[in-house]
């Protein structure tokens, strides 16, 4: 089983190996490899996908990719998903169920929403609290 050290030095390693890739890709542009998306929001989810390039690099020809930068790695956004649930104009409403509201998130909702429903485990920053109040938007927590 792999320490913390190990664990962190691989993720390391593979994300220097993609950088290069993306610098290199710059450069000279070419045709894009096949993409293996990750998505990475929580420790399980950095833990799982330390796994997943453990069990790749079994495969010689895989471990080649990814140790030269060409086998494609692709980091899902983990933006929260807003949703409008009324016309804007009409002093509307948008809803946001899962992920954290920031104040950018706000900034992006209609205009004109002056209520945002948020799901039981969305977490809300200070700052966005700020916003929102200064926004007049009223922030209303959904019940599981």
């Amino acid at each position: 089983m792999l320490d913390g050290n190990e664990l962190r030095a691989l993720i390391r390693d593979v994300i220097a190996t993609e950088l290069a890739a993306a610098k290199a890709e710059r450069a000279t542009p070419a045709a894009s490899p096949a993409e293996h998306r990750v998505r990475i929001a929580s420790d399980a989810d950095l833990a799982a996908f330390a796994k997943q390039v453990l069990a790749l690099a079994a495969d010689t020809s895989a471990q080649r990719k990814i140790a030269a930068g060409t086998y494609g790695f692709k980091l899902e956004g983990t933006a929260p998903a807003v949703t409008s649930a009324a016309p804007p104009s009409s002093g509307g409403s948008a809803r946001i169920d899962n992920g954290v509201v920031t104040e950018s998130a706000l900034v992006k909702l209609p205009r004109g929403t002056k209520r945002l429903q948020i799901g039981a485990e969305v977490s809300i920053t200070p700052l966005a609290r700020d916003k929102a109040s200064s926004m007049g938007i009223t922030i209303e927590r959904m019940k599981p």
